[in-house]
């Protein structure tokens, strides 16, 4: 009980203005429309001054309190964070400090010793499980209200930079709605530290939160129009952060083409297409909203395809992938596909993930291209179980007389997500070019480099040193380590040149000499072929960039390149994968 009504006034307003002064100092970004009307009797906490709460005010605040670990406690108990517990332990420690208003608590070495279990000489440094758990914490979130929990009344957020929650109330914040559309059609790029936002997510501070000038409102005499500005200052917010996503959205559009442009110039090796007559359309099949991916590329709704039934799942967190939103949704049944397609050559991709529980043998997809042979496939089979992404490519495709590429999928079970067609040069399938970390990169050859995915395991760690000297030394900011493989989607039928690209991240002289010879050493295998046995990057390299190049391999029969890094002594580590085709 808060007692009468004039003591619990002050003490829940003390509380909750204490809270919000410590989170105005430690973020400069929150901003709320000014609420009028308000007690006369400001409170002082931590510098900052607020009236109290009173009347509808006061019960405002109680209520949305309420809906936010309303919310917490479904998203927790609901399974939605997947079947990792660190995602449960994190969101409930940030939640509970959030709620005490003991915001000052919540930073990575707390986070680490009192909800992760690490011991307390952990140095962040050294153990990166905070910011890696709190990245997919991230992603998991927006995936979820970017789906099911779209219609909740909260949303939770983790927002870059730190690890304290926000909450958005659609009822108070009208520009929510926009922020889903431009997460929809922006870079959804998950980021782990101090990057600019990339979604396009709106997020509104604390109910409980408001900028105060200096009681303006209290001005006996004010001047001409102070009130339309106090009024329409929620508005003026609105409408600049509209025209920023916006503006952030185009800018962005206009750099995925520009990037295209140049790469589509470049000799049949480079990573994007190379017909300078083609069209590229990538269609998320069964969805009408739009969507951009990780890498940046945008991907339309479905206006290709008739017959089946459309579908989507909520709170499956797919494997294999860093774009789950592009297997949340598809059609199923006997449907058909017609893609208008300048004259040319393209390669055809065909993602699937199969998120009904099936097992392996329960569901045929069986489809055909421009009525050529009928392809069957066993989704579960292919990606190794169900939950996981995996695609399927096909080569030397060319449009039929009507100027379509047409798909038919002709049983009863069968489904597909997502379809992508890309122009080429030949027959032969566009290289692969993985960099590990969360964006895009474009090298001094002009190649496209896409971002960490098909992996399996694992976790991410950047370099802390100067790589400005290093050719391309962006290739070698990040590493993937720990107990991880990867699962490459290529065509059949061909021979592939590998390339792994490693660099000590951790032991000899970039961390001042610890550790050195036998420090890290692994083995690497491909389709069940041993590749590097005993393998020691300090001992070929030191501290230097390392190429290792592997021709001729073949894919196994369902069309993947498999690499398994296996430890020996501490973990194993890759940089960047490029699959070249012979």
């Amino acid at each position: 009980m808060l007692g009468s009504e004039k003591l619990g006034n002050r003490e829940f307003t003390v509380r909750i203005r204490k809270r919000e002064g410590q989170f105005l100092q430690e973020d400069s970004q929150l901003k709320s429309e000014v609420i009028q009307a308000l007690g006369s009797s400001p409170v002082a906490q931590g510098g900052v001054y607020f009236p109290p709460l009173r009347g509808k005010h006061l019960q405002s605040a109680v209520d949305k309190l309420d809906a936010e670990r309303s919310e917490v406690d479904f998203v927790l108990s609901s399974g939605v964070l997947g079947r990792t517990n660190n995602h449960v332990r994190l969101l409930t420690y940030v939640c509970a400090k959030y709620f005490e208003g003991a915001i000052g608590e919540i930073k990575e070495y707390n986070i680490a010793v009192h909800a992760l279990g690490r011991r307390e000489a952990f140095d962040p440094q050294v153990d990166t499980i905070v910011r890696v758990t709190a990245h997919t914490l991230r992603k998991r979130l927006e995936d979820y209200y970017r789906n099911a929990g779209a219609e909740h009344a909260v949303h939770i957020c983790l927002p870059p930079g730190h690890y304290i929650p926000k909450f958005v109330h659609a009822a108070d914040l009208e520009t929510a709605t926009l922020g889903s559309i431009l997460d929809e059609t922006h870079n959804g790029q998950s980021l782990t530290s101090a990057q600019p936002r990339q979604n396009g997510q709106h997020h509104q501070d604390h109910p409980a939160t408001v900028a105060l000038e200096t009681e303006p409102e209290r001005i006996a005499e004010p001047r001409k129009g102070t009130d339309f500005r106090i009024k329409s200052w929620p508005m003026i917010v609105a409408a600049i952060l509209l025209i920023a996503g916006l503006a952030s959205f185009f800018v962005r559009k206009e750099w995925n083409r520009r990037t295209v442009l140049e790469t589509s110039a470049q000799t049949p090796v480079a990573a994007a297409p190379v017909n300078n007559s083609g069209k590229i359309l990538r269609v998320m099949v069964g969805n009408t909203a739009l969507y951009m991916d990780r890498g940046g590329s945008s991907w339309e709704s479905d206006r290709f395809c008739t017959g089946g039934t459309s579908f989507s799942v909520a709170g499956h967190a797919i494997q294999g992938t860093e774009d789950p939103s592009l297997f949340s949704s598809g059609r199923r049944g006997v449907l058909h596909c017609n893609f208008p397609v300048p004259p040319g050559t393209y390669e055809v991709h065909l993602l699937f993930a199969e998120t009904s529980g099936l097992q392996e043998a329960s569901r045929n997809v069986a489809f055909s291209i421009n009525g050529g042979p009928l392809t069957n496939l066993d989704v579960v089979d292919d990606a190794g179980g169900d939950d996981i992404a995996t695609a399927k490519i096909f080569t030397g495709i060319a449009p039929a007389n009507d100027g379509n590429i047409h798909m038919d999928f002709t049983s009863p079970e069968s489904f597909v997500n997502a379809i992508e067609i890309l122009p080429a040069s030949s027959h032969a399938m566009l290289p692969a070019r993985i960099v590990v970390g969360h964006s895009p990169f474009l090298d001094s050859n002009g190649n496209i480099w896409m971002p960490d995915r098909y992996f399996f395991g694992g976790r991410l760690s950047s370099f802390g040193g100067d790589l400005s000297k290093l050719p391309d030394g962006r290739l070698y900011e990040w590493h993937h380590f720990g107990h991880f493989h990867y699962v490459v989607p290529v065509a059949t039928g061909s021979k592939y040149t590998v390339r792994l690209y490693f660099m000590e991240h951790w032991f000899g002289v970039q961390n001042g000499g610890i550790g050195g010879l036998g420090s890290r050493v692994f083995d690497v295998s491909c389709n069940g072929s041993k590749l590097l046995k005993g393998f020691d990057i300090f001992r070929e390299a030191g501290s230097k960039p390392l190429v290792k190049s592997f021709p001729h391999i073949e894919p196994t029969p369902q069309g993947k390149i498999e690499l398994y890094f296996t430890p020996d002594a501490n973990y194993p580590s890759i940089s960047a994968i490029e699959v070249i085709p012979e």
